[in-house]
């Protein structure tokens, strides 16, 4: 996996850059790290990570913009937002960076091109990722609803045409990955708990592991529980004591004894039997104490995570219990908190995304406590509920599977305020091989659907909730009339509450004009995907217009300034952007497909008196000329002497 990811960084260096662990320096915590505080107890292995960009509108990409020393970047840009997607925090949980690969190899593979064919039916962009057209099926064009039905469960799994079935989702939009691509900061972090995973696929339940240990594995990562301070003289891993839970260790309610295993004294737990199987001993270890005195008060572990200010003293969750103890932990709280483009002192993630193994899952906050909710509840659950309908998978607050503390979702949304997920993939910790495949598949369209709202899920939500974009419209080529002359006027209808930005940056038409030759009549995105795109903002008029949900909007218009002598062909789409910084709404729909017309030439051809004057030349030309040959050709030879028939016979 490891060469893989370098070998993508090397063939996409405009977009991607691989890294491992962190440079170090001083954190944000004050305190002193190195490159090795990142690397795994056991095997030394540091966190392999993509930081993928474009660089935005002037596409300066991921090398440009500015370099961040402690994190080992470049390409970081203050206007554009940033997200963070983590897999195998559990180490036996293959399927959670089988996923995260895919998606990164479907990046590196489409990023740059348009309009491809994928079914090759013809159609192109017709079938994105979950029900786009609204009408209760995932399969948008019909391809996989019209075979037999017994084709239409191509991955056995039971379900026709579902999630995953050839023919299902199959045409995506190539040109919003490379809009999301270069709008976006993407942190890619595939498999976090090195360490835990190396020791599970070498040691612990080596291939076949889906036959030997399907339910079971090795979970933690490495770290030596053994009794301090007599020391560990053969350095071999104790599968009934060593090793933390990673997604038990973060520092958000850390501790409490919710779905975890609380520190006891290293060094005593009780062997268990059939650990392959799935029945292990301490396999939910929080990680140890802190015992520190953080804010030096002279008291230690008063004032946990928990966004409240438990010891009166002005500060919030400065002396922690404990978490954020293993190096893999240690290098997600600096990643996170040491990425900060804006100087704002705040994370810049709001949203984040981790993926488990197994049970079919979208898990949102709160994990921590049961009966509870957060203050953005029925935002998550939107969110939540557009990547279940993708993947069929079922959407629930993470308390309700089980409560669980120091997970890495309760300490994002706890402590950055980020929307955060977790995805519960598959149906085992050792997926099957032939089965790698499709749960892929079925999973592709979640991390694009996170990219697309990292910018500000919560507005996102808001807006979704009452379909005000959904009730919006962009003219259609169809219903455009093109003038006989100036400029081309591009409508749209908006909705009274959706929030949108006069800053033309933001809200604005994208448009171009091509001149297909007769061996380009054909041509689609695919082939104009070199041609540059020109930004003309639109503006507010005072005419009413109607929604799609029959609601009375506001027209805004945006002037093309088409020369009147062009003739071929006008593509043209639409960006909105939100006065909170939220972009872009794209139309029309799918995001990246845009609206395309023919426009014959409108330049007028002169007036009457410079045409008759045209004529006159013409005729006076071309009429007077031929007169003067003609003449020259009958007068020709008048003045040579004839000869006689004398001469002429020699």
């Amino acid at each position: 996996m490891r060469d893989r990811m370098m070998q993508l960084a090397e063939q996409n260096d405009n977009i991607m850059s691989f890294h491992e662990g962190l440079n170090g320096g001083t954190n944000a915590r004050g305190e002193e790290t190195t490159a090795d505080t990142y690397k795994g107890w056991h095997y030394s292995h540091p966190s392999p990570w993509m930081k993928i960009t474009g660089g935005g509108e002037e596409l300066e990409g991921v090398y440009g913009g500015e370099c961040n020393d402690f994190v080992g970047d470049c390409g970081n840009y203050e206007n554009i937002p940033d997200i963070q997607l983590v897999g195998n925090h559990h180490a036996r949980e293959w399927m959670s960076y089988e996923v995260p690969m895919f998606f990164l190899e479907t990046l590196a593979y489409y990023y740059g091109t348009a309009g491809i064919d994928n079914d090759g039916d013809g159609l192109i962009d017709e079938d994105t990722w979950g029900d786009s057209d609204g009408d209760g099926q995932l399969d948008d064009d019909g391809d996989c609803l019209s075979l037999d039905p017994s084709f239409q469960d191509s991955n056995g799994d039971g379900e026709l045409c579902g999630p995953g079935d050839l023919g299902v989702d199959e045409d995506f939009p190539e040109q919003q990955i490379t809009d999301l691509v270069n709008t976006r900061e993407i942190y890619l972090i595939p498999m976090l708990n090195v360490d835990g995973n190396r020791y599970d696929r070498e040691v612990f339940c080596p291939e076949p592991a889906w036959e030997s240990c399907p339910s079971g594995g090795w979970r933690k990562n490495l770290r030596n529980n053994g009794p301090e301070p007599l020391p560990d003289l053969t350095q071999q891993v104790d599968e009934d004591c060593d090793g933390v839970d990673l997604n038990r260790n973060y520092q958000f309610e850390w501790g409490w004894p919710l779905g975890a295993t609380i520190p006891l004294i290293p060094g005593t737990c009780t062997p268990a039997e059939e650990e392959q199987a799935g029945i292990s001993n301490n396999d939910v270890y929080t990680g140890p104490f802190d015992t520190s005195d953080n804010d030096g008060d002279g008291l230690i572990n008063e004032d946990n995570v928990d966004g409240e200010d438990d010891d009166n003293d002005g500060k919030v969750d400065e002396d922690w219990a404990g978490g954020n103890s293993e190096p893999e932990t240690r290098f997600i709280q600096d990643l996170t908190e040491m990425n900060d483009d804006d100087g704002d002192g705040a994370s810049d993630y709001k949203a984040t995304l981790t993926w488990h193994s197994y049970s079919e899952l979208v898990l949102y906050p709160w994990g921590h406590c049961t009966g509870c909710e957060t203050t953005d509840h029925a935002e998550l659950i939107y969110h939540g509920n557009k990547m279940a309908e993708m993947t069929t998978y079922e959407n629930m607050q993470s308390s309700d599977l089980y409560p669980t503390t120091g997970d890495y979702c309760d300490w994002h949304y706890g402590v950055y305020d980020s929307y955060c997920y977790t995805i519960e993939i598959g149906t085992a910790f050792h997926q099957r091989p032939e089965d790698i495949d499709h749960i892929a598949v079925r999973n592709l369209g979640i991390p694009f659907y996170m990219v697309q709202i990292s910018d500000n899920p919560r507005e996102r939500a808001q807006i979704g909730i009452q379909e005000i974009d959904k009730s919006q419209w962009l003219i259609s080529s169809e219903n455009l009339s093109i003038p006989s002359d100036g400029w081309v006027p591009i409508t749209m209808c908006i909705a009274p509450d959706f929030p949108f930005t006069n800053d033309q940056n933001h809200t604005h038409v994208m448009w171009r004009t091509v001149k297909p030759t007769r061996q380009q009549s054909d041509f689609g995105p695919k082939e104009w995907i070199e041609a540059d795109w020109e930004m003309t903002g639109f503006e507010e008029t005072q005419n009413n217009c109607t929604l799609k949900d029959n609601n009375t909007g506001t027209t805004i218009v945006a002037n093309l300034p088409v020369p009147d002598d062009f003739s071929g062909k006008l593509h043209y789409k639409s960006m909105l952007g939100t006065r909170s910084g939220t972009f872009p709404f794209s139309y029309p729909e799918p995001a990246g497909t845009y609206e395309e017309i023919s426009i014959a030439y409108r330049a007028s051809y002169g007036n009457t008196f410079m045409a008759l004057l045209l004529f006159f030349v013409v005729i006076t030309a071309v009429w007077g000329g031929l007169g003067v040959a003609l003449k020259i050709m009958m007068d020709s030879g008048k003045d040579e002497p004839q000869l006689g028939k004398k001469e002429a016979q020699g």
